[in-house]
């Protein structure tokens, strides 16, 4: 029987006008649901068994099937398609020349099946000799002589082959017995890998020369243990200081916080040139047992659900002081000595209690130690009905000063001039603050003997049981419907007892606290609703002029002589004058300071769908929102009773940002000396990053600092420049210039040429580390852009855009 495009079901028809019962029960399956068309269609209805051939087509639910020719048995569901097929399934096209699908189960399977599996970073093609899926879901697919590739040509220009090949789609694949292939010459291979489809895992690696490793290869191979562990592997190459070997293992339960609260990281290096330094900065002997052991993990109580009561671990022991620096540029960069520390947390909406423990768990960092500390925070809340506000907080524990090795030098140093009777001019100062005398006070021999004593007993290292509280009530009011208030009194006390390290008759101390301010603002503003600028964001404008006022009196007497643990920090930034921030606990010191300031800001609307002259935002369906284009905050600190120097006025302080469009950021920090003398000191941060057309983004910066009583001076310069040539060309650089002695600290340059699936890059950097010594390297780069990723860093500096904050 033939028919032109007929449906088989008018055929089933025309053969069973008198049907039977079993007959009239196929008839109605399938022309209830499954429906096929072809150029020839016959059917048995003995058997049950349907065929078409010529242009079949099949649509059966979300299925659609074109092939040569095809067959269906309405006994058991069975779809044999042959010929050029291509199915059409949730969104996936599988093709090949014999391809089976079951109706009733969803199954699929066939030999030589070629499709594509979508994935977050694009789609990969595999081709299996054999091919089956599970269930009409598809929750799981399997195959056996796999080819697959990310490079969408005919011919691509790498592909991975396994024998075996499980594919959980949205989840992982699984592949046993890997060959990378690039063409058809074997380049790697890999007895097992698995891939998550949302991560940048796989096999990487990192070939180059940097003068402090000599030539190396840095390989990293990336595999998910069950569905909880991503562990990255590491074998690297150093041609001047041996052979590492690492493994981190990144908990996916923690997935959007695990470089925090879910990682173990192992690394070891046997180093053959332990004492190969390129720093320009002495050091003191080295093993040649190099290792790091990081781990932070949270668990939560009592588990496995996030709860308000958990458990945080944060251990980090390494065998040197040095060892960040050498082989782990970034790690340096960022957390230079890591703390270790057990804390037990209760986190409620009133407070906010932890029981924690930090230790010494390397004797070459200086480190507060806490064996334990109990601290409770309470937040900010209103006392009933009353419109009086509390905020406090309370810490009990046992701390000492666990000196490191550079530290005790430090102080031996210092004890041997104060003995021999000389002191240098730092040294000077040095005595001077243990003392508590100012830095124009006259030392005689008394008092460096004083001073001798008590560096000798700091060197055995502070040491004491401390008790603090401070509780604080504030009474926010808006007055006269326009300016705002708040009074706000406080205080505490901090009882320290078997007092370690200071003079020998200071074996308890209490210091009590009291505390007063007044914190006052208003705004008054100026509105242009029809000003209208486009190609600078600008649709209104609305400036904001908001005067304040900060005043904190704080009488808090301390003995002298006393090392505390919990201390200031050198910094260039302006203190804390609420008291309930201030962590330095133990630096705590009686001031009367007034802060005087006036922020300045200009907003205009951003709706986000406006399309006014070609401009367009991205959308949301809040409507017009408030944007903040520009801003100067200004102030200056009145001192009354000035807790660190003797000043009159602190440096006046500005701080602006600018941020018109997205592709204009610019900022400037900057504070100059209103009256000499110590304390009084200038700085300058300044940069911007634009892209002044669509192929080329700049970054530009400089940070200045002069007559700082905590830093050298400084005037530097740096700059990054990205630069797309063409659609397959790349360039990018980045320079650090110390203009203060004319030192071009860092450079880097490299390109990168787009190869299709994959990006080649090859870079070079200079850093100048001063007394004739420089690194410099030397690194190539073949990343492949998506799954199997493979890629490396150019950047290997530990800074390559100036220093970073404000000292």
């Amino acid at each position: 029987m033939t028919f032109s495009r007929l449906c088989v079901v008018l055929g089933f028809a025309a053969l069973m006008v008198a049907p039977g019962v079993r007959g009239q029960a196929l008839l109605d399956s399938l022309t209830s649901n499954l429906n096929i068309e072809g150029l020839e269609t016959t059917y048995d209805p003995e058997t049950g068994l349907a065929t078409a051939n010529g242009d079949v087509r099949i649509s059966y639910t979300d299925v659609e099937i074109r092939c040569g020719t095809a067959s269906y048995n309405a006994t058991t569901g069975e779809v044999i398609a042959r010929d050029n097929v291509v199915i059409w399934k949730a969104g996936t096209t599988y093709r090949g020349d014999n391809i089976i699908y079951n109706a009733n189960s969803g199954e699929l399977s066939g030999d030589a099946v070629r499709s594509a599996m979508p994935m977050d970073m694009g789609n990969f093609f595999y081709e299996t000799t054999k091919f089956e899926t599970e269930t009409k879901l598809i929750q799981k697919v399997e195959g056996e002589d796999t080819y697959f590739t990310t490079h969408d040509v005919q011919n691509p220009n790498f592909r991975l082959r396994a024998r075996k090949l499980t594919i959980y789609p949205g989840n992982r694949i699984v592949m046993r017995n890997v060959t990378v292939l690039a063409g058809n010459t074997p380049v790697f291979y890999f007895p097992y890998i698995s891939q998550p489809l949302e991560d940048e895992v796989g096999y990487r690696f990192t070939p180059g020369f940097q003068s402090r490793w000599g030539a190396f290869l840095l390989a990293q191979y990336g595999v998910i243990h069950g569905d909880h562990t991503l562990a990255k592997y590491r074998l690297d190459l150093r041609s001047a200081r041996g052979v590492g070997v690492g493994a981190d293992f990144l908990s996916l339960r923690h997935k959007e916080n695990r470089n925090n609260f879910g990682n173990l990281k192992l690394y070891y290096l046997k180093d053959s040139d332990p004492d190969k330094n390129r720093t320009g900065v002495a050091r003191g002997p080295v093993g040649e047992d190099r290792y790091r052991i990081n781990f932070q993990h949270r668990i939560y109580l009592p588990g496995p659900e996030k709860s308000t009561w958990y458990l945080d671990f944060d251990i980090n022991k390494v065998s040197d002081a040095h060892f960040y620096e050498d082989f782990y540029f970034n790690d340096f960069r960022e957390t230079p000595e890591p703390e270790n520390q057990i804390s037990l947390v209760h986190n409620n909406p009133a407070y906010l209690a932890t029981l924690m423990a930090r230790f010494q768990a390397n004797d070459f960092y200086t480190v507060g130690t806490k064996l334990p500390e109990l601290a409770i925070d309470w937040t900010r809340r209103q006392l009933w009905h009353t419109g009086i506000y509390h905020q406090g907080t309370f810490s009990a524990g046992i701390l000492k000063d666990e000196l490191g090795d550079e530290q005790e030098r430090d102080f031996a140093g210092l004890i041997t001039e104060g003995r021999g009777g000389v002191l240098s001019a730092d040294s000077t100062r040095r005595y001077q603050d243990i003392l508590g005398l100012g830095t124009g006070s006259v030392l005689g021999a008394g008092d460096i003997a004083r001073g001798v004593d008590l560096f000798s007993a700091q060197l055995e290292g502070a040491g004491f049981a401390r008790v603090h509280t401070y509780q604080e009530l504030l009474y926010p009011k808006t007055l006269f419907g326009w300016l705002n208030v708040v009074p706000r009194v406080g205080g505490g006390v901090t009882h320290y007892s078997d007092i370690d390290g200071a003079s020998p008759e200071l074996s308890s101390e209490t210091k009590t606290l009291f505390h007063a301010g007044l914190d006052v603002s208003f705004k008054v503003t100026k509105t242009w609703s029809d000003y209208y600028k486009p190609e600078w964001g600008l649709d209104g404008l609305r400036h904001v002029l908001q005067p304040y006022l900060n005043y904190s009196y704080l009488d808090a007497s301390q003995a002298t002589g006393f090392r505390g643990v919990d201390r200031l920090s050198p910094t260039t930034r302006p203190r804390s004058i609420d008291v309930p921030l201030y962590t330095a606990v133990d630096d705590l010191q009686s001031w009367n300071i007034a802060r005087i300031g006036m922020r300045n800001l200009l907003q205009t609307k951003r709706d986000y769908t406006s399309t006014k002259n070609g401009t367009f935002y991205s959308a949301t369906s809040e409507g017009p929102q408030t944007y903040t284009w520009a801003g100067l905050n200004t102030y200056v600190d009145v001192f009354l009773k000035d807790p660190e120097f003797d000043r009159n006025f602190s440096n006046l302080y500005n701080e602006l940002f600018f941020r018109p469009v997205p592709w204009v950021n610019f900022w400037m920090d900057w504070q100059m000396p209103l009256e000499s003398g110590e304390g009084s000191f200038t700085e300058l941060n300044q940069g911007v990053t634009f892209m002044p057309g669509r192929n080329m983004q700049l970054t530009l910066g400089h940070q200045y600092v002069s007559d700082s009583p905590y830093f050298a001076d400084s005037s530097l310069v740096f700059s990054r420049i990205y630069a797309r040539l063409t659609d397959n060309w790349g360039f990018s650089m980045n320079h650090i210039f110390e203009m203060d002695d004319g030192t071009m600290e860092f450079q880097s340059y490299s390109v990168s040429r787009d190869l299709s699936s994959w990006v080649a890059s090859v870079g070079a950097m200079v850093r100048d580390n001063r007394n004739g010594l420089s690194d410099y390297g030397i690194l190539f780069s073949l990343t492949l852009k998506d799954f199997p990723q493979l890629s490396m860093p150019l950047d290997i500096d530990p800074n390559p855009s100036g220093r970073g904050g404000n000292q």
